[in-house]
């Protein structure tokens, strides 16, 4: 009597397993005396014929033939089902195959492959399918934005059509409420500050005061502008900057570049000889060159 509440314990020797498609034993071919010809034939209930759906049991330390349970409940022993052969397919496929058995698998002991994918037929059905379901969910996203383009129009509209309304109640509840209308004032409007000090830069008070600039630093740290890191046994170009010469250099670029941008250079000279005052004239004539002598 099978134990429908016992599971599948190979540790155990217990072997519970059931079978979705046909369950195949092995005979051997009664043709062929000379070479040694096996024949896989579907297990089926000796009651109703079923061979689908079929429980088989066995347990090692108790049975020696396998138990088989059929949808309809009918359970018989089985005994054209190897024991050997059934306990190598069950390791196989739970627990660490026996190789020398696997030559059972060949010869199509044990449950049916799943039958082969008609690829002629099952990519163009999964294709539709795939295209369907991409076709419904873009029309979602599109009926979705819809929607809520539409909601927002409609709830400015509504807005924008009873505002005139929210206006006047509230003013009528203020009137009854005897609350006096106050115009904001404009710095309290939404997004604007008040207007506070202007505090001038410390160049500004500098030059009030008369301190002067602040000299400015090398550069370079590492070499204080100088191009080379010099110190007892060390004499090395610095790596951090390209040198004093290259300094100068770049520096000439930048000059002639502004020299070559359309006479902006000579608009910064004159506006520098602007700024340098010329000592006032004498009032009377000046002095006369004394003649020379001769």
């Amino acid at each position: 009597m099978i134990d429908p509440l016992r599971a599948h314990d190979p540790d155990a020797g217990y072997y519970r397993i059931t079978a979705e498609r046909p369950f195949n034993y092995l005979q051997l071919d009664p043709d062929h005396t000379i070479r040694v010809v096996w024949q896989a034939l579907p297990v089926t209930c000796p009651m109703c014929g079923a061979d689908t759906g079929l429980t088989l049991v066995m347990e090692r330390a108790a049975q020696p033939v396998v138990e088989v349970l059929c949808p309809a409940r009918h359970e018989w022993p089985e005994h054209l089902i190897d024991p050997g052969h059934f306990k190598a397919w069950a390791d196989m496929r739970w627990t660490t195959p026996n190789w020398d058995m696997y030559w059972i698998l060949e010869a199509g002991f044990g449950e049916e492959p799943l039958p082969s994918i008609d690829l002629v037929e099952e990519v163009p059905k999964a294709a539709r399918i795939v295209t369907k379901f991409l076709v419904r969910e873009a029309k979602k996203r599109v009926r979705r934005q819809v929607r809520r383009r539409v909601r927002k129009v409609r709830k400015k509209a509504l807005n924008v059509a009873y505002s005139p309304v929210a206006a006047l109640i509230r003013t009528a509840w203020a009137v009854q409420a005897d609350i006096p209308q106050e115009t904001p004032a404009p710095a309290e409007k939404k997004g604007e500050q008040v207007p506070g000090p202007k505090i001038p830069s410390f160049a500004k008070y500098r030059a009030a005061y008369g301190m002067p600039a602040p000299a400015k630093g090398p550069a370079c740290l590492v070499c204080k502008d100088k191009g080379r890191i010099v110190a007892p046994g060390l004499d090395i170009t610095c790596t951090e900057c390209a040198g004093p010469a290259a300094a100068a250099l770049a520096a000439a670029e930048r000059k002639a570049a502004r020299a070559r941008a359309g006479g902006r250079a000579a608009a910064g000279e004159r506006a520098g000889s602007r700024g340098r005052r010329r000592p006032p004239a004498p009032d009377g004539p000046g002095p006369t060159a004394p003649a020379p002598a001769g």
